[in-house]
């Protein structure tokens, strides 16, 4: 009988002690306990490897996935992008579309499949701005012609107010009544504020 009794006492030890980590002491601790304090919905892998949040902020809508598979981790925030337009538009600077493209694919880890918009960033074609300042520092390219009477220019001129370390690693789709801010080499402990201020600087950068 107390052969039976011990493996079942250290099986329930171990449950306790999983159950303890993964309340209070997994990588994700901090990101649920935000989670909840500001009831945005949380979902999440069991090796804290992912996760993505949705919630609400100004009457709007959003998204965001922290994405630590594959070597460059990244993050992603999708909000409303008013007025819709039915092309997407594509926007990197010189910097950025000089390195590495960014990969996309890496959510295939988590079960995600491509972006709608994936196929069409692939046959994009280049437009000038006809802005010098601008066309210096970006590069658009759009899934159709009709993007360019749709350049979202103020987009752009705010886009040039942030700060150099992370507007070089900034990708930036529009389109279907989405914003979409793709960030590359994001740590899992800078993510979440990453996220937050991509958050504040969209909302008051509406175009």
């Amino acid at each position: 009988m107390t052969q039976v009794v011990v493996p079942i006492a250290v099986v329930a030890l171990a449950g306790l002690l999983i159950w303890v980590w993964f309340l209070g002491l997994s990588p994700l601790r901090h990101v649920r306990s935000e989670a909840k304090r500001r009831r945005w919905s949380l979902e999440e892998d069991n090796e804290g490897l992912w996760y993505r949040l949705t919630g609400n902020k100004a009457g709007r809508a959003w998204l965001a996935e922290w994405n630590g598979r594959g070597p460059r981790p990244y993050i992603e925030l999708s909000v409303p992008d008013e007025p819709a337009i039915d092309s997407w538009c594509f926007i990197t600077t010189r910097e950025r579309h000089s390195g590495e493209p960014p990969r996309f694919l890496a959510g295939a880890f988590t079960g995600k499949s491509e972006p709608e918009w994936f196929a069409e960033w692939m046959h994009a074609k280049v437009i000038a701005t006809g802005l010098p300042e601008l066309d210096r520092h970006f590069i658009i390219a759009g899934s159709s012609p009709s993007v360019r009477y749709q350049l979202p220019i103020q987009l752009l001129k705010r886009l040039d107010e942030l700060p150099a370390p992370l507007l070089s690693k900034i990708f930036v789709i529009r389109g279907k009544g989405k914003l979409v801010f793709h960030v590359e080499e994001t740590r899992r402990a800078d993510a979440l504020s990453l996220i937050e201020r991509l958050m504040l600087w969209a909302n008051s950068a509406r175009v």
